[in-house]
């Protein structure tokens, strides 16, 4: 542990812009923290809850750049980071090239990650199998949609969070669909992929330095169906994936290669699919840090933290590689991400987490609402009310904590109505044999 902490005593006292001050960002504090940085953060809503545990707080909006540059050169700031959001990946890449500072990416392979028109294009360069599909926008989707195969998903190009992603099972309703999926995107872009199993879903994820990336996860992702037209809640991930040797086999090499196709020396990436008929199928990346805080599942097998790994790259252009080698996906145990949904209404009663909280293989539990807020959405990450990240030793193990999780979490609405959905049934989650 001497070693481990010993790679970040150069950051002390090193000054951290945070864009963006969520309950998401509120995590990337806390870490930089136990690193003994100082946090700065900003968004331009007054109460955001993450300015409330920085060091300091801006009410300035990420998209003004004239404001940020003057507030990093006014404090002297040493990095700038964020995570979990595409746009606020956009105006990091734009404030970093400005003022100088380390950035993991560029413009072009920003983009490339973010909008998935662009994404399928480079994976098809790279020879990446992909979600069949096909891309319309509002002059051609008419006739582009003429003999197209039934059924299928329709989303925005260039949206995420699942928000503007339908499913379509009749010709006669896709029309109707493409034209919803239009109001989300700003390119006026939308594709139209061929519709997978939901119960074949998969993340992978890497982390990359100096051109040299290492597999550091792979999970299954279990969902609920709860409106066969829109896209399903999830239940959780969990992890090693029963798939993890075949990807390796059949598919790591040329992941690799498009990582270095597309500049991406550095950073964190994951690639989100679908396993289908003994065959892997990509339909969408990001070069972010991703919201189910993953890096914690790895920290505990590998012993090493990844977002600490990032911070300390936005602040000084380096990582540890003798940390990233002790990468390894298949861990010693599993991990897993318990997924708590909502069903709509306003929260009047949260209870039980600190029962859960006093299991030692619970990692974290990272709650999203708290009492007085109001749900109302589906199929979209915001009816998430909390991910609770654990690890254990046995899958048995790992059944006890689910089922922990499920005799004591309440949530009730206003009129006393439990407000959770399904969790997760350990029976139904497969492990390799």
């Amino acid at each position: 542990m001497e070693k481990y902490s010993m790679n970040y005593s150069n950051l002390k006292d090193k000054k951290l812009l945070i864009l963006g001050a969520t309950r998401y960002q509120e995590e990337i504090i806390k870490e930089a923290k136990s690193l003994k940085i100082k946090t700065y953060v900003v968004d331009y809503y007054k109460d955001s809850p993450a300015k409330k545990i920085a060091d300091k707080s801006f009410l300035v909006s990420v998209t003004n750049m004239d404001a940020l540059e003057k507030l990093c050169k006014d404090e002297k700031i040493d990095g700038i980071f964020t995570g979990y959001n595409d746009m606020l990946l956009v105006q990091l890449q734009k404030i970093c090239q400005r003022t100088n500072n380390y950035f993991c990416g560029n413009e072009k392979n920003i983009n490339v990650s973010i909008d998935k028109e662009l994404f399928k294009k480079a994976a098809i360069k790279s020879n990446l199998p992909i979600v069949p599909w096909i891309c319309v926008d509002k002059e051609n989707y008419l006739e582009k949609i003429e003999n197209i195969q039934m059924p299928v998903v329709v989303k925005p190009a260039d949206y995420s969070g699942s928000k503007g992603v339908y499913k379509c099972f009749k010709k006669e309703d896709l029309k109707y669909y493409i034209e919803k999926s239009f109001t989300y995107s700003k390119r006026g872009k939308v594709l139209i992929e061929k519709l997978m199993q939901a119960d074949n879903e998969f993340s992978v994820y890497y982390m990359v330095y100096n051109s040299v990336a290492y597999l550091t996860a792979m999970g299954d992702r279990y969902v609920k169906v709860t409106d066969p037209n829109i896209a399903p809640s999830g239940l959780g991930m969990l992890y090693p994936s029963v798939h993890l040797g075949k990807w390796i086999e059949h598919m790591d090499a040329n992941v690799k290669n498009f990582i270095l196709d597309n500049d991406m020396k550095n950073g964190f990436i994951f690639f989100q699919g679908f396993y289908d008929n003994g065959k892997f199928y990509i339909h969408e990346m990001g070069y972010r840090l991703n919201g189910g805080y993953t890096y914690a599942i790895v920290e505990h097998f590998c012993k090493y933290n990844q977002m600490h790994q990032l911070i300390k790259y936005s602040l000084t252009g380096k990582m540890d590689i003798d940390l990233l080698k002790n990468s390894n996906p298949y861990f010693n145990g599993f991990g897993m991400i318990v997924t708590i949904s909502l069903k709509n209404g306003k929260i009047s009663y949260i209870g039980g987490i600190d029962e859960i909280k006093k299991n030692n293989e619970i990692l974290k539990f990272n709650l999203f609402y708290e009492v007085g807020d109001e749900i109302n959405t589906k199929g979209t990450t915001e009816e998430v009310l909390a991910y609770i990240l654990c690890a254990s030793e046995s899958k048995e193990k790992l059944d006890e904590i689910i089922n922990l999780i499920k005799e004591k979490l309440v949530v009730l609405d206003e009129n006393n109505n439990d407000m959770l959905m399904e969790i997760i049934n350990p029976i139904k989650i497969k492990i390799k044999e």
